[in-house]
């Protein structure tokens, strides 16, 4: 795989571009526009608040890149506010006795794991959000499903040719992944 090859899988596989357009037509898969709006509202306004964050912290040289891929920079720039903002916007969606709140804590669950597993290795977030999108779909498009996570390991194989992590990190991160797709697929259907 080349290096122009490896940026534009892991560009296509980036969380800020794969989350926000998975879950959205996830939620308006299940839902008409006007039940879902305010589910959107949290996908794209969570995306939108994050985004901000990451700029900020960027022009004040406190995150080295995009992709805050060092190590000891991630915690308090990426899982941190992750959890902050899901554990808002579950109780948003609560309050506003909107569906989806279970799925929003699973996915504060997964980010509060991979918190927790940053302290030993970098897990891949590219490999794990497209891992675990790839679950998502599954239960809802066999085919669509399928196609994700086929596509997973080449975003994941980009990551270690960019030179972003190491064959491990991406295989942990494919691995707890996998876990919680599992596990979503088989709790919250």
């Amino acid at each position: 795989m080349t290096k122009s090859t490896a940026t534009i899988l892991s560009t296509v596989g980036h969380p800020f571009v794969l989350l926000p357009v998975v879950l959205s037509l996830l939620t308006v898969r299940q839902l008409p526009f006007e039940k879902a709006w305010p589910a959107l509202a949290a996908i794209w306004g969570s995306l939108a608040v994050m985004g901000a964050f990451l700029i900020v912290k960027k022009r004040k040289g406190k995150i080295s890149n995009w992709d805050v891929s060092v190590q000891s920079e991630r915690a308090r720039n990426i899982y941190r506010p992750v959890l902050i903002l899901l554990l808002a916007a579950a109780a948003l969606l609560y309050f506003f006795r909107q569906p989806f709140v279970g799925e929003t804590l699973f996915f504060a669950l997964l980010m509060a794991v991979c918190y927790a597993i940053n302290t030993k290795i970098k897990i891949s977030q590219h490999t794990l959000i497209v891992t675990y999108l790839g679950f998502l779909v599954l239960s809802a498009n066999l085919w669509a499903g399928v196609a994700m996570l086929i596509f997973a390991p080449f975003v994941a194989w980009s990551r270690v040719v960019l030179g972003r992590h190491t064959q491990l990190e991406i295989l942990v991160g494919g691995l707890v992944a996998t876990a919680f797709g599992i596990a979503h697929i088989g709790l919250l259907g």
